[in-house]
Order: structure tokens, then C-alpha cells, then sequence
């Protein structure tokens, strides 16, 4: 069943992509490695563009996250008590940016930042960038490991850009955890 719904999306091109990662972007628990390394993989034989991948994959995480946003920012008014979300809203005065940012570098924290920032209703004007940027970085690696395994990936150059953007991804995952658990 998964097998045909990844042939379906890749099958659509750009706008499966697109879509795939707003599902993604939300609290859904889909991988962006089912799509994004097989996708790299494939822009290194010549048959799809790395760049409007990243573009149109970083686009969709960041509507799916502002979803989650949106959605977190209404059920607290609606359902979550003053005192839980100032809690909320505390951690995010010190460490909001700083987390949004961090956050989708990091293994299984990406899809969910966006909820304690729509309940502590930080700033749009900074969660979007913040979110694109980082979904973009996070999308750009996955995209790089994929391309290192095809045809025309023969460069060092090319090794050593998707080897750094791994080794910041795991010194960033490691960062975000023990900042995460000293809290």
C-alpha cells in the first residue's frame, strides 16, 4: 500500500512532492526520506531538478507547519487553560527562533515545533522564514545523500557538501536534545 501511494506521488511529479510534504510538514508521522533521497537519487540521473524539488518540498513543510500552527493557535483558545499556555509562552520569549529553527534539523522534531509556537502565538513573520529556511537546509541534505548515489555523482566536492550537511543535521539533532531535556 505504501509502495503504490510513493509510486502515485512520484508519478505526479512536483505537485506530489508538494503535496506529500504539507501532510509531512503536519503532525502526521510520514518520513521526508521516502520521498526526498529516492527524489535527489533521481536528479542525479537528469530526470528531475534539484532545485525546484528543494523549492517546492521546503514550500509544502512550511504550509503543513503553519497548518499545525494555525491549528495549536486555535485549540488554545479554545481549550487549553492560561496558565498551560504561559507556560508555553515563557520557553518561547527565550528559546522560540532558536527552537523553530533547530527544530526540523533535528530527527522527529520537525513536524511538531510548530504547535507549541502557534500556542505561545509567536510571530509569523518569523516562525515562516525561520520554518522555510530550516525545512529547506533539512530537505537540501536528504536531497544531496540521494544524489550521492547515482550516475554522475563521481565529484568530491559533491561528497564532502552532503557529508557537512549531515554532520551539522547530527551536531544540531545532539544540541536541540540536551537543550530540550535540561528544561
Amino acid at each position: 500500500m505504501l509502495d503504490l501511494f510513493i509510486e502515485t506521488i512520484f508519478d505526479i511529479g512536483y505537485v506530489g512532492f508538494f503535496f506529500y510534504m504539507i501532510i509531512v510538514g503536519t503532525f502526521i508521522p510520514l518520513p521526508t526520506q521516502l520521498i526526498l533521497l529516492p527524489a535527489g537519487f533521481l536528479a542525479s540521473q537528469g530526470k528531475l531538478d534539484i532545485s525546484t524539488t528543494l523549492l517546492v518540498t521546503a514550500l509544502g513543510t512550511t504550509i503543513g507547519a503553519t497548518i499545525n500552527y494555525l491549528m495549536a493557535n486555535y485549540i488554545t483558545k479554545h481549550f487549553i487553560s492560561k496558565e498551560k499556555s504561559d507556560k508555553v509562552k515563557i520557553f518561547f520569549d527565550k528559546y522560540g527562533k532558536l527552537s523553530v529553527f533547530l527544530a526540523p534539523l533535528t530527527f522527529g522534531m520537525g513536524q511538531y515545533i510548530s504547535l507549541p509556537a502557534g500556542i505561545a502565538r509567536m510571530d509569523l513573520r518569523w516562525f515562516i522564514p525561520l520554518i522555510f529556511i530550516s525545512n529547506a537546509l533539512w530537505n537540501f541534505a536528504m536531497l544531496m545523500l540521494g544524489y550521492l548515489f547515482g550516475d554522475d555523482a563521481n565529484s568530491q566536492a559533491l561528497y564532502l557538501v552532503g557529508g557537512a550537511a549531515i554532520l551539522v543535521i547530527v551536531i544540531i539533532s545532539s544540541f536541540v536534545y540536551k537543550e530540550f531535556k535540561s528544561y
